[in-house]
């Protein structure tokens, strides 16, 4: 039902303890569309889906878990963990062993995945930043997907701040909001008496 409710519906907040299951809620949609994409022999190009988290170690947590689900499909499905750790290029060896994963900066920006898993801070220098500008510009029109994890944490300024950043985000990339499903995800954002459930659905 969840996943239906995510496939259906363009803005949704997955709540649930930690453990759970929330970043299958999410993961395993965006997989389902990509895979429907899949044509012949060719992987995958251009962003389709930003995984936003608000801490690197969130980011690379996320590595076994992206590896299981894309290794099957041999490089035509792949994702990036782009953080200030991605190094600027990497053995050709080291790239041949993951296929499905984009290791440096280097391919990222000759060939954007259609899975990007960043923070803001990231984003917001792929935005500004000239040798970033393939990625944006080999994505145009393809944005499909924006994942807010760790929601409980935007609030206030830094809400505001993230806000301004998605809705530049949408223009860089050609991407009208209407045409991108946005998910945010928490284990802490209060109980059904509260009123953070209802600010957040208001702030998505």
């Amino acid at each position: 039902l969840i996943l239906r409710r995510v496939i259906d519906r363009y803005a949704i907040i997955v709540s649930s303890g930690t453990g759970s299951g929330k970043t299958e809620c999410f993961l395993v949609p965006v997989l389902d569309d990509l895979v429907r994409q899949l044509v012949g022999g060719q992987p995958l190009v251009g962003v389709q889906a930003l995984f936003l988290y608000p801490l690197n170690a969130l980011i690379n947590s996320q590595r076994d878990r992206l590896r299981a689900w894309t290794a099957a499909f041999n490089g035509k499905i792949r994702f990036a963990l782009y953080n200030g750790d991605m190094p600027d290029e990497v053995p050709i060896s080291s790239q041949k062993a993951h296929p499905e994963e984009i290791l440096s900066r280097k391919t990222l920006r000759s060939s954007p995945p259609p899975i990007l898993v960043t923070n803001a801070t990231m984003l917001e220098y792929m935005l500004v930043r000239q040798q970033d500008h393939p990625i944006v510009a080999s994505s145009q029109g393809m944005l499909r997907w924006i994942i807010l994890d760790e929601a409980h944490t935007y609030i206030g300024s830094h809400a505001a701040e993230m806000s301004l950043l998605l809705r530049r985000v949408l223009h860089a990339f050609g991407a009208a909001a209407s045409d991108v499903r946005f998910i945010a995800t928490s284990a802490t954002i209060g109980g059904a008496d509260d009123q953070a459930g209802e600010k957040l659905k208001n702030y998505l």
